[in-house]
């Protein structure tokens, strides 16, 4: 019954976003070539962009301004390299009416090839009413969103990042795009490559909005930097990196902190390598290897990415491809020198107020993934606790592994391990064990991070992706499925205010633009929210105890004390005897 009941829900969600994907392409052609007449103007360092005036649900005017280009497009000799500030717009001014292609990717669920290789732009949506705006005028807190897709996929675009609700609440909201898979992510240090140039444009965005949001109403010295799954690893990331941290005030983690080793490319060189010979290449020079993907067309590398991993392509279902490094020099665009584990243990080196958490069923995407390599799900816990203790000698993280498949299914056959634990297990080893992690050693090392921790659990009808993942029937909120209720998504049912897809999408947007406003999700949400949320509380270096002050985000959010606190306790188990 479960099954029919993912496939219905599946189809009907697939023909939502097949109608509104027909729709918003038939707008956005109108658009392009019947503007309106009266247009809002704005000079940036670049140049002048002119975008588009429009009206929020609630009857009040914005402006946007979509496809700004922050640097030089990335192409030719600039292909894998930090990005390079552009300096003046090619043209008198931008037309900035409507999206621009993605960057160059694969596509998730269709495996096809789309996007251009030189789309490094970047959308601002405004909600002051007069553009230009008065040079001594008030200033609004800025938000700046770094979409997921595990740094191979994903857009910027106001398709599925319509900023409405945020922008009802008078912040200036910017999306990213940045470059992905081996063009965003290649390491060839001995040639120069030195890697993360997808984290370097998204600190020239960065950059950008420092020097520019003041012309669109926006405050610089008020700037939250956020995302969700690789763009919350990737903002985590810059939060631990100086170059970085000096352009945001507050960071927003959603389903992903890069704070052990686990994370990190540890094989880049040899990943660059196996893509080179795929390509031809027969020698042993790292120049030589970059010479030869540089001749590659971007939609080959894009294609043929996994060809990166080699002989253990066929058991990397749930491996990312191509990650961050930690890099060797540190320049003025290096974004992370040293292990983030390192970096969060010096003791009170970071300031910056951070909010972070995970959806509670974050596993329904690795039920995804693996629906149809049932034959593997013997050797999962094994791979992915290679992956986790890689630096630990094979017998030992067999050993490991096998304390992973007794905690989660007992002595039960493969082919009777309990779906509801496998969703606990993905769900753990791929997001949750980081964050707990991360909240202990912040309550341990970083006196003055102020840190508030939140677990996402409500289900409702605007939850599009675990839909889409087949995983209707299967309880909890899926990966992802939290910005359903933060966007306004063109694929959404529409539903009355009144609902409680409403409501919760009301306490979020509530929750999240007071901490991008005051650095504390409560000083503007308790009319909305009933519940103060109280950050993590510090414990001394020495402690042997750590308690998990948690916001559960639901319908009638309210805070508990370490949920999920066997899971919790098996893995810090785990992580304390693998590091003796």
């Amino acid at each position: 019954m479960g099954k029919w009941i993912n496939v219905c829900q599946y189809l009907v969600a697939l023909s939502r976003l097949v109608v509104a994907t027909i729709i918003f392409l038939v707008q956005h052609r109108l658009l392009r070539y019947w503007p309106p007449r009266e247009r809002p103007l704005v000079t940036v360092s670049q140049g002048k962009v002119r975008g588009i005036s429009s009206t929020l649900p609630n009857g009040k005017p914005y402006h946007y301004f979509k496809g700004i280009p922050y640097a030089k497009a990335p192409v030719g000799e600039l292909r894998f390299r930090a990005p390079v500030p552009l300096d003046r717009f090619r043209v008198p001014i931008v037309d900035c009416c409507v999206e621009r292609a993605d960057y160059v990717q694969l596509d998730f669920f269709s495996g096809f090839v789309f996007g251009s290789e030189s789309a490094l732009y970047l959308n601002v949506y405004t909600p002051v009413q007069q553009l230009p705006v008065k040079p001594n005028g008030s200033r609004l807190p800025v938000m700046v969103f770094q979409h997921g897709g595990g740094f191979a996929c994903g857009t910027g675009s106001s398709f599925f990042y319509a900023p409405d609700s945020f922008l009802q609440k008078d912040v200036i909201v910017v999306t990213v795009y940045y470059r992905l898979g081996p063009l965003g992510f290649l390491y060839l240090p001995e040639a120069g490559i030195e890697g993360n140039a997808g984290l370097k444009d998204q600190l020239m965005a960065l950059r950008w909005v420092n020097e520019n949001i003041a012309q669109f109403g926006g405050d610089p010295q008020c700037v939250t930097l956020f995302g969700e799954s690789a763009g919350s690893f990737s903002s985590y990331l810059h939060m631990l990196s100086p170059n970085s941290r000096k352009y945001f005030h507050r960071v927003i983690c959603q389903s992903g902190v890069a704070c052990s080793s686990s994370f990190m490319q540890t094989d880049g060189v040899k990943m660059a390598f196996n893509l080179a010979r795929y390509f031809g290449y027969k020698g042993s020079s790292q120049k030589g290897a970059l010479e030869t993907l540089l001749k590659v067309p971007a939609e080959q590398l894009v294609k043929h990415q996994r060809k990166a991993l080699g002989v253990a392509a066929k058991n990397s279902d749930l491996v990312f491809v191509f990650l961050p490094v930690v890099e060797q020099t540190l320049t003025n665009d290096s974004i992370i020198t040293q292990e983030p584990e390192q970096i969060l243990k010096t003791y009170d080196t970071l300031q910056i107020p951070l909010l972070e958490g995970c959806n509670d069923g974050e596993g329904i995407l690795g039920l995804f993934i693996i629906r149809n390599q049932l034959d593997g799900i013997a050797q999962l816990p094994y791979r992915l606790a290679s992956k986790m203790f890689r630096a630990l000698p094979k017998d030992e993280i067999s050993r490991i592994s096998e304390r992973i498949k007794r905690f989660y299914f007992g002595d039960q056959p493969v082919d009777r391990w309990d779906r509801e634990q496998l969703k606990h297990l993905l769900s753990d080893m791929i997001f949750m064990t980081d964050s707990w992690l991360n909240a202990e050693w912040v309550a341990r090392y970083q006196p003055h991070l102020r840190h508030y921790h939140y677990r996402f659990t409500y289900d409702g009808r605007f939850s599009l992706l675990k839909r889409l993942f087949l995983n209707a029937s299967t309880p909890g909120a899926c990966h992802g499925d939290e910005l359903m209720y933060m966007f306004c998504p063109r694929a959404l049912p529409k539903l009355p205010p009144s609902s409680e897809e409403n409501r919760v999408r009301e306490n979020i947007i509530a929750l999240w633009t007071s901490f991008a406003k005051h650095g504390d999700p409560s000083v503007e949400s308790r009319d909305i929210v009933d519940v103060r949320w109280e950050p993590v509380p510090k414990i001394d270096r020495e402690a042997t105890e750590f308690r998990l002050n948690c916001l559960e985000i639901n319908l009638h959010p309210t805070m508990v004390s370490d949920p999920c606190v066997e899971r919790t306790n098996f893995w810090r188990s785990l992580c304390e005897t693998s590091s003796k």
